[in-house]
């Protein structure tokens, strides 16, 4: 709301003006209007006054704190005054002010060098008295949809990515074209007496007139300027002809190497026809040899060469390709020349493969990716590269036949490994953006160097706004790391009066400071280190914190390890997570550029302990705070910025990466693999709640899928860990067993959550289905069977669908080596098995009867899907090969029935195995038997289900040895069955009639050797005769005169036994919180008194033994002492030594007897 409006003047004598405000205000956001400008609407004579255009002001507030209305004390009122800064560039802007919960305002002064000011102020009310609500009303939180770039702005949706730059130059008037800015801010810088030339830029090399005496060192000279791109063909073939006629085979050495490989360097930024004119003259093998290549000058001027396409492909040659390869694998050649020829064998592979991605749809675009990224990294390369990608017909060509989609930028410029490959028109997007963003950083530097405000105050916002959107972030802020980028942002951060383009910069350097790889450039550190005090968006305490992490890299290799050592500040904050970070980064450059043997040892020397155990102490701290942002113990949980909690888990993720760098080559002591396998599983379950709790495109968010993605990367590379010693146990042994207990003890966070989050990270260590042998025997023989019990306990705490992917798995895996799979399901079967029976047993509460009712469920269902997946085969098999499971198992069916009960998905599950019953013995068959007979008897039963249930059925009855059964439970059984159907007529018909005629038969088949057999009492004959002249409605003559035929042999009741229906067991149960903390209490026990026993008469038991005080003491002359008054009491006062709580004895004559 908006809370004052005024236009302040200030006072005569040190430039001061106030508000003051009639109750305390919670001030959010103060907004600035220009002169002329009328600010409301519905006011129209409400005109704003602010003089002059451009200010820095001084604002303080009045910090009153505010207290709740349950407060005891009412807190004093100070007179302190909180300080900000405002930097007014003009025109209208808003500036936000940060005052917390914690404090109010009724006071705001106003200091600074300017005449008028008009402002409006905007924040809330605030009243001691507000009470807390009563009532909780849970609102939806806003919906926040991110608005895409307009289409002038997004160079990666335009067929001429290089629009947005032209349209900008023509901002300063009389511009160059952007390719002779291109060449001369990046490539052919000119010097400072060529800026101060009428004629200037258009300063061009005479090329007419060439002199007599013309060799390569007047050819080198005259391309240090740009040619102009209308130049004719002839002159161009002229000069290029007169430059190849110096070029002598004769003069093979080093001096002629680097003058061609330098003209190279300058014609590659020239007009493509000129470049091609020279290669076509030059043979490059006659000049370019092992000898000449190794000054290290002539090779980094082929390199910069080499970032022209066709300058490029004439280099990519078997000879020269050679060369390259036999200078980077030299180890006697400095390491600085083995990294430059490595980097130009790379730019040259690297040119054939851009080409290739942009009419490929299957090319290598993450290489060609790395390629850009390698360009972006120096201002002649960056040029060079440039001039290709906007002015070679070839590249311009391809690049412009691919359609524009509108597709997401990827991100291909991140220092970790991209997992997933883009698509050619994703990649198509990326580069479109990374010539636009080139273009328009060509543009700013222009303008800067003019100077042209307006140009540089237009191309600043639009780097400003590229920042902040996703994937034109990493490009932007790539290329700004360029030395003479970063030079011209250090030089904007010192203007005064304040400007928008030097606000601007501000913003783009703090963004850029928030990565901590881009400080490890040294041109960046400069410029961090440089910045002054008189900043207008910069404040003393960002500022402060910048430098703190360049000191890191300005310190170099102590400064890192110093940071490593340094105490992590809890809670952390985002400027100390950040030079950690920095510190991480470095040692990180360093392994990648040095030897790691070399540096760990330089490492030690430095910190007196080893690298993985410094991360080790880093890692700890960090989990810890990342945990407490997610612990159930902490409601509400910790306040910290979405800066913060992304810093967090980057710094777990720098961590982390950092011993994927080191433990494959140096394992981990057993110890420190305990512990870095725990905390990896703790960051991994936290990095799923954070992107549950954020937004998929925060930070946080992005933060903690690219730590999870390393979580799994770690846990991988700790499970192919080798044994220490000899005879030592392997990583994965170790690895899974700590997973396996860590899944079940989630302390402070969700428990079911953290049980899931932990089984992922187990099946990702699992080697996969076609491993080596070697890894398969390793498990098999090693690792698995010594975490039976781990294994067995968490397989078990698993939901269904889980336990069933793992347990596939581990079967694939062992394939019946161990058979561990079977042993699992086995013990599934037992446990289930004792669940039942405590069914039946059980007489404790309801709620604890439930339990159980579900957790049979939950078997059964586990049960059901195992047998109608892809092991259905394998779980009969294993049943049918343990003769302690099929009776378990059997026993199990068999105890439900008679409770009565009716488990979900338990009609499926018997149809599966009556499928394999002819592997299953009497026991189960039977069992299977009566489980079809109950569930043809459920309510709403299909016919075809019925159908194939009675089918099977009677085809298993009639395989069972009839000697097996007992007569009054199986006439009960099919009786019931009876009776239920005779209920549903409607549902017997064609094949289930057929199978109830087959069991009649079978019935009285076996009556004729068990009478018994034949003898349906639970079955009125009444009620049997009304179904069965029903049911020979539906038969044919031959079904009806067999139906007969059985009938003729059994006996029916006078009366109809009642059917008593199954209960259905839940597959959920509900329990407050009351019930939870009953059923606790039911396991621990009454506290009682423990009975007194008797005085023992022995004499013996009147022993005791004397304080070390009385042994010790000198009073002490014999084994016996007698005691009488006040004795015992100085005693006590005499021994300074004696340190016991006990009071001194009141007694007298007390006898003390001393054993020996």
């Amino acid at each position: 709301m908006l809370l004052q409006w005024c236009t302040l003047g200030p006072s005569e004598k040190g430039g001061l003006a106030a508000i003051r405000f009639s109750c305390p205000v919670r001030v959010q956001s103060i907004r600035i209007f220009p002169s002329g400008f009328r600010p409301f609407s519905k006011s129209p004579d409400t005109v704003s006054q602010t003089k002059p255009q451009a200010f820095f002001l001084d604002v303080y507030f009045n910090a009153q704190p505010i207290t709740s209305p349950d407060a005891k004390e009412r807190p004093k009122h100070s007179n302190a005054l909180v300080p900000t800064s405002i930097a007014y560039a003009g025109g209208q802007m808003d500036f936000t002010v940060d005052m917390g919960s914690e404090h109010a305002t009724r006071l705001m002064i106003v200091k600074g060098d300017f005449e008028a000011v008009s402002m409006a102020i905007y924040g809330e009310v605030v009243s001691d008295s507000q009470a807390s609500p009563s009532n909780y009303e849970p609102r939806p939180l806003p919906t926040l949809t991110a608005a895409p770039l307009s289409a002038a702005l997004d160079p990666a949706n335009s067929r001429d990515p290089t629009q947005l730059a032209r349209q900008l130059l023509k901002l300063i008037p009389e511009a160059p074209e952007l390719e002779l800015v291109i060449r001369l801010v990046f490539c052919l810088k000119p010097s400072n007496e060529d800026w101060d030339l009428p004629e200037f830029p258009h300063l061009y090399p005479d090329l007419d007139n060439l002199p007599a005496d013309f060799d390569l060192e007047t050819a080198l000279s005259l391309t240090t300027r740009p040619v102009p791109d209308d130049i004719s063909s002839k002159v161009a073939s002229q000069f290029t002809e007169k430059v190849a006629q110096c070029v002598s085979p004769k003069d093979k050495g080093p001096n002629q190497a680097y003058q061609v490989a330098s003209i190279l360097c300058n014609l590659a930024s020239q007009h493509p026809s000129i470049a091609k004119g020279f290669l076509d003259k030059v043979d490059l093998h006659s000049v370019f040899d092992r000898t000449t290549l190794e000054d290290e000058t002539t090779l980094l001027r082929l390199l910069y060469a080499a970032a022209n396409t066709d300058i490029s492909r004439r280099l990519d040659t078997p000879q020269i390709l050679e060369l390259l390869s036999s200078l980077t694998s030299d180890l006697n050649a400095e390491r600085d020349m083995r990294s430059t020829a490595k980097r130009l064998l790379a730019r040259i592979r690297g040119w054939s493969v851009l080409g290739d991605a942009f009419s490929n749809t299957q090319g290598d675009f993450i290489a060609a990716a790395s390629t850009m990224q390698d360009i972006g990294t120096e201002e002649q390369s960056f040029g060079i590269w440039l001039e290709s990608m906007i002015l070679n017909e070839d590249v311009v060509t391809s690049l412009a036949e691919n359609p524009v989609l509108p597709v997401v930028l990827p991100h291909l410029l991140s220092h970790r490994q991209i997992s997933n490959p883009p698509s050619q028109d994703e990649f198509v997007a990326f580069v479109r953006a990374f010539v636009g963003v080139s273009c328009v950083l060509a543009v700013y530097a222009w303008s800067d160097s003019l100077p042209d405000e307006r140009c540089r105050a237009r191309t600043l916002s639009i780097l400003r706004l590229w920042q902040s959107v996703d994937g034109y972030r990493e490009i932007v802020n790539h290329l700004l790391l360029l030395r003479q980028m970063t030079f011209r942002l250090e030089c904007m951060t010192d203007i005064d009066p304040p400007t928008q383009s030097g606000i601007d910069a501000e913003h783009i350097l703090v963004d850029l400071a928030k990565d901590p790889r881009a400080i490890l450039r040294s041109n960046f550190v400069k410029c961090i280190l440089n910045i002054g005090t008189s900043t207008s968006f910069i404040t003393d305490d960002e500022r402060t914190l910048m430098r703190q992490a360049a000191f890191v890299v300005d310190d170099g290799f102590t400064g890192a390890v110093d940071e490593l050592l340094r105490p992590i500040e809890r809670p952390p904050t985002f400027g100390s997570l950040r030079t950690l970070r920095v510190a991480l980064a470095y040692i990180e450059r360093e392994l990648d550029e040095d030897d790691e043997s070399h540096l760990l040892d330089d490492f030690w020397d430095e910190a007196k302990c080893s690298l993985t155990a410094c991360l080790s102490d880093l890692l700890v701290p960090i989990v810890e705070e990342i945990r407490s942002l997610f612990s159930l113990r902490h409601f509400p949980p910790p306040r910290r910025g979405q800066d913060v909690v992304a810093q967090l888990f980057w710094t777990a993720d720098d961590i982390l990466r950092l011993y994927l760098r080191l433990v494959p080559t140096y394992p981990l002591p057993m110890r420190m693999l305990r512990t870095l396998a725990t905390n990896v599983a703790d960051v991994f379950v936290c990095t799923d709640a954070a992107d549950m709790r954020y937004s998929e495109s925060s930070q946080p968010s992005v933060a903690a899928q690219e730590t999870r993605q390393s979580c799994i990367d770690l846990i991988r590379v700790l499970g192919n860990q080798p044994p220490i010693v000899s005879g030592g146990k392997p990583g994965a042994q170790l690895v899974l067993r700590v997973l396996l207990e860590h899944g079940l003890q989630s302390d402070t966070l969700d428990p079911t959550h953290h049980l899931l989050q932990v089984f992922y990270l187990v099946d990702s260590l699992l080697p996969p289905e076609d491993c080596s042998e070697s890894q398969r025997a390793l498990w098999v023989q090693s690792v698995i069977p010594t975490a039976l019990k781990e294994l067995w306990t968490f397989c078990h705490s698993l939901d269904t669908e889980n336990k069933l992917h793992l347990i596939r798995r581990l079967s694939a895996l062992d394939q019946g080596a161990v058979a561990v799979g079977e042993w699992l399901l086995l013990e599934e079967v037992k446990d289930m098995s004792r669940a039942v029976q405590a069914l039946r047993e059980d007489d404790s509460a309801v709620k604890r009867r439930s339990i159980t009712q579900a957790q049979v469920a939950h078997f059964f269902r586990f049960f059901a899907d195992l047998l109608q997946g892809s092991l259905a085969r394998w779980c009969t098999q294993s049943l049918a090969a343990a003769d302690e499971a099929t009776h378990l198992l059997a026993s199990a069916f068999m105890t439900v029935y008679d409770l009565h009960l009716m488990p979900p998905y338990f009609g499926d599950l018997l149809e599966s195995l009556a499928a394999e019953y002819d592997i299953f013995d009497n026991e189960l068959r039977w069992a299977i038997v009566v489980g079809l007979w109950r569930s043809s008897q459920a309510p709403e039963l299909s016919s075809g289900r019925l159908e194939r249930r009675l089918g099977s059925s009677a085809r298993i009855l009639a395989t069972i040895t009839p000697s097996y059964l007992d007569p009054a439970r199986t006439t009960a059984e099919i009786g019931s069955v009876l009776l239920t159907l005779a209920r549903h007529t409607e549902l017997v018909e064609g094949d289930a009639a057929h199978s109830v005629v087959s069991l009649l038969e079978w019935l009285a088949k076996t009556a004729t050797s068990m009478p018994k057999m034949g003898s349906l009492h639970t079955v009125s004959s009444e009620q049997f005769g009304t179904f069965r002249d029903r049911l020979k409605d539906t038969l044919s003559v031959e079904w009806k005169q067999r139906l007969d035929a059985a009938c003729c042999e059994l006996v029916f009741g006078s009366a109809s036994a009642p059917v008593q229906d199954s209960t259905p067991l839940p597959e959920s149960i509900e329990l407050s919180i009351h019930d939870i903390e009953e059923l606790l209490r039911q396991n621990i026990p009454t506290p009682s008194t423990p009975p007194r026993r008797p005085l023992n008469q022995d004499v013996l038991g009147l022993v005791t033994v004397s304080p070390p005080a009385l042994l010790r003491s000198p009073a002490v002359t014999g084994l016996t002492k007698t005691y009488s008054n006040n004795d015992f009491r100085q005693l006590r006062q005499s021994s300074a030594r004696a340190n016991t709580s006990r009071l001194p004895s009141m007694h007298v004559d007390v006898g003390v007897a001393m054993a020996a």
